[in-house]
């Protein structure tokens, strides 16, 4: 029986060499994506921490700022400061509504002072082009969407430079930074907690590219892998941990800030940072169960958050949460997640179950 692929999705230019390689598709912003293949999440999760796993990130979004006032523009309408950094090098950065709530968190690669390629979430790249035109106004810059004629693969794991060398020596380029080699950009970061590259070309290319990583035996990982390595190593998902109603202040995002100058959304976020009535914790769970986004959060009979992301750890019989909690919390205070009408006991703890292994830092 031949697979029924919903009518509204995208596929990308991986979706035929990865069926052939089993993967098990879901509807993703938009976009049919691979979830996992088939010897299943826990296996791929296992894969990158110990070895490499390839991820298909094609979904991504890819927007240009060109032009003379392209710093200038990008310092007004984000956080962070891209003047700090140099070319070739990349940079986190959050976009803000007036309201400090983050329309997306993304990736800035400096090519030079007048040109900055911004790789953002699927799910908001069009809602990040409109706000992004809308800024323009009076500077020098024109905002290019240029996601069509991008692909787009993660390698990540201790043995991702390995394997890399199929398309040469990469040994010396440093984390959150980037090259230009046959047509590629090629940066050492991923999302996933792990030393590895992110891999942006023409798709044709990246096609070809993955299969010889395959041929080199890279372990194919899918969404499902790639959000329990991101949660383990602490990093964000908009929607979960960041999102229009929660701020990069309640996120824990202040290294992404930069109030030397101003940005869309500042006066709010100055305004949080003296009184932050609310913010995400971790929690490990004491009881037995798995919190879901959404489930509510007790302290003493008080709904005080909701969860924002949990799983049980893949290779353990660890049971993690993070949650927007209100109030103030310290290391190992008590709470309760209702699961399934049953309250769950948790403590409070840090919210990165792993610590990073990147290379160089």
């Amino acid at each position: 029986m031949s697979e029924q692929i919903p009518f509204w999705v995208k596929l990308t230019p991986l979706y035929e060499l990865l069926k052939e390689q089993g993967a098990t598709f879901v509807d993703f912003a938009g976009y049919y994506m691979p979830v996992n293949f088939e010897k299943g999440i826990v296996f791929e999760h296992q894969a990158v921490r110990t070895d490499v796993g390839l991820f298909d990130i094609s979904h991504m979004g890819e927007i240009l700022i060109l032009g003379r006032d392209t710093e200038a523009f990008i310092n007004h309408v984000s956080t962070n400061n891209i003047t700090k950094i140099s070319n070739n090098q990349m940079q986190y950065h959050i976009i803000l509504n007036k309201d400090g709530g983050a329309i997306d968190d993304m990736m800035a690669y400096k090519h030079s002072s007048e040109s900055v390629l911004l790789v953002c979430n699927a799910s908001n790249k069009d809602a990040l082009f409109e706000h992004l035109n809308n800024h323009i106004v009076d500077f020098v810059v024109e905002v290019v969407d240029m996601s069509e004629f991008f692909a787009a693969i993660a390698l990540q794991g201790p043995n991702a430079e390995k394997h890399l060398k199929v398309l040469g020596d990469f040994s010396s380029l440093e984390f959150m930074n980037f090259v230009e080699v046959d047509g590629f950009i090629i940066s050492r970061s991923g999302y996933t907690g792990e030393d590895g590259f992110e891999i942006y070309g023409n798709p044709e290319a990246i096609v070809n590219l993955t299969k010889k990583l395959i041929e080199s035996g890279v372990t194919l990982a899918g969404l499902g892998a790639r959000d329990t390595l991101r949660f383990e190593a602490g990093l964000p998902l908009y929607g979960h941990e960041l999102a229009d109603y929660i701020t990069p202040i309640q996120a824990g995002l202040g290294f992404a800030i930069d109030y030397s100058k101003d940005f869309i959304g500042k006066d709010v976020l100055l305004e949080q940072k003296e009184n932050l009535a609310s913010k995400i914790y971790g929690l490990e769970l004491i009881d037995r169960g798995i919190a879901r986004q959404g489930y509510e959060v007790y302290k003493d009979d008080k709904v005080i958050g909701f969860v924002t992301s949990g799983f049980m750890i893949p290779g353990t019989k660890n049971s993690y949460a993070n949650a927007l909690l209100e109030g103030k919390y310290k290391m190992g205070d008590q709470v309760e997640i209702e699961i399934r009408n049953r309250k769950i006991k948790a403590v409070i703890r840090k919210k990165n179950y792993k610590e990073k292994s990147y290379k160089g830092r």
